[in-house]
């Protein structure tokens, strides 16, 4: 009998993620902006994902704010822990300019429990909407997986 094991795919990941597609505000430490066209593609408890028109080099210290879909402002210091870059071939290798030719993950440093009550929230509030997506499925007898 053959058994296949699937392997994580990315195996330095240690928490879940949740989609949130938001525009953030990126300081260096002394207050200058970084990424004016940052966005927040997703966010955990650990850190987040930010595509912008230019990268930051690792281990960059940055204040994050950040607008949380409830409307609160979320605000942390994380350092970026990688960069990649895209590279458009019609153009040697070098990036337009466009507000995604670079993504980057910042992991927070900020890690206390109330600093990242609000990000915990949106993990609840992303479980109670699956119980309750379950529930409607299951009660209008539609098949759950598949």
């Amino acid at each position: 009998m053959h058994t296949t094991i699937r392997q994580r795919r990315y195996p330095g990941r240690a928490s879940e993620r949740i989609p949130l597609h938001a525009r953030l505000h990126l300081t260096t430490t002394d207050g200058k902006p970084v990424a004016p066209l940052g966005r927040c593609t997703n966010i955990s408890l650990g850190g987040l994902r930010v595509t912008a028109a230019e990268g930051l080099p690792p281990g960059t210290v940055v204040e994050i704010q950040l607008q949380l879909p409830s409307g609160r402002l979320f605000r942390s210091r994380g350092h970026v822990a990688w960069l990649l870059t895209t590279l458009h071939p019609a153009l040697l290798g070098a990036p337009t300019g466009r507000d995604d030719d670079a993504k980057f993950g910042i992991a927070f440093e900020d890690v206390t429990t109330q600093s990242l009550l609000p990000i915990a929230r949106l993990f609840a509030a992303r479980e109670a909407e699956r119980r309750r997506a379950h529930r409607i499925r299951r009660l209008h007898t539609m098949r759950i997986h598949g």
